[in-house]
């Protein structure tokens, strides 16, 4: 039996025979709320979309999903507007759909009331997407761009998942306990899929960049792009092995891949390429040294 302080009670308009929630947290502090808390009240938010404003406006949805939103208005000056901004934000975020609609305005909710895509299939998803897309960009047999394309807009929409299941686990627990997973597990998690997500925008950048001839005369080029990747690739599996003695091994590495990169690039100013060949350089350089911040939170979360 447990007496409740009686403020508490009144707030939340409970009395005898009200239903409560029983929980638990990492450190076994049980945590007491009412089981209806907030279950008539949506959270809802309006946004005012204009074909000057469409960016910002998606922008605004997109946080509004991160930051847990169920429901969200969009009203827009005209059928083209909605539609971009719907179209895009439906691409980029997991779980809502369109249940009402007409020219000028929309209502979009999500219709998955758990999260039933946990933390680690996400990242799984996240790791194969972005191993992929390292290894297209310097492929020398090129898959077409619009694919490349389209699994960078993946990586990005299971990264903003991650980040909505993120918050969400801060405000109710059960989300952790349904995972399996710790808090610094959620937190190293969310990290980890906001670095993947720079690394497939800078092997996007480098599949858009390189061509495969001026790479092909580069010999010192091609080695320091391996160089990296095998840095990156070992960096992600020790990540998910929870090896620390290779992360550090792995992070004593980036002075060598700052020093190669300086080298080469005094190797190619007088190149017809050197400025795209300075381009993937730089690219490829943070694809390595993301790598290395993998080992770190190998280390920092284990």
């Amino acid at each position: 039996m447990v007496s409740l302080p009686k403020a508490w009670c009144q707030n939340f308009n409970l009395k005898v025979g009200s239903k409560v929630s029983l929980n638990y947290n990492d450190s076994g502090a049980i945590i007491l709320e009412p089981f209806d808390k907030g279950k008539d009240v949506k959270e809802s938010a309006t946004i005012d979309v204009t074909a000057s404003t469409l960016e910002n406006s998606l922008r605004l949805m997109l946080s509004r999903y991160i930051r847990g939103y169920k429901e969200i208005v969009v009203r827009a000056d005209s059928k083209s507007s909605l539609g971009y901004v719907i179209k895009n934000f439906l691409d980029l975020t997991v779980g809502f759909e369109v249940v009402s609609e007409n020219e000028r305005m929309a209502i979009l909710e999500d219709i998955v009331s758990l999260p039933t895509l946990t933390f680690e299939k996400a990242i799984r998803r996240i790791d194969t997407l972005v191993r992929s897309l390292v290894k297209e960009s310097v492929s020398r047999d090129k898959i077409p761009g619009d694919y490349i394309l389209s699994k960078d807009t993946e990586v990005d929409k299971f990264n903003l998942y991650i980040q909505r299941l993120y918050n969400e686990s801060l405000k109710n627990y059960t989300i952790l306990q349904m995972n399996k997973i710790k808090t610094e597990e959620a937190l190293s998690y969310l990290l980890f899929s906001r670095i993947m997500e720079r690394v497939a925008d800078h092997a996007t950048r480098i599949y858009i960049i390189a061509k495969q001839e001026f790479l092909d005369k580069n010999p010192g080029i091609m080695k320091y792009i391996n160089d990296a990747i095998d840095i990156f690739e070992k960096s992600v599996e020790a990540y998910f092995k929870r090896n620390i003695d290779e992360a550090n091994e792995l992070i004593s590495r980036k002075d060598y891949i700052k020093k190669e990169r300086d080298l080469l690039k005094e190797e190619i100013k007088l190149s017809s390429n050197a400025v795209e060949l300075e381009e993937i350089l730089e690219d490829i350089e943070r694809i390595a040294l993301y790598g290395t911040d993998i080992c770190e939170l190998t280390i920092d979360y284990n």
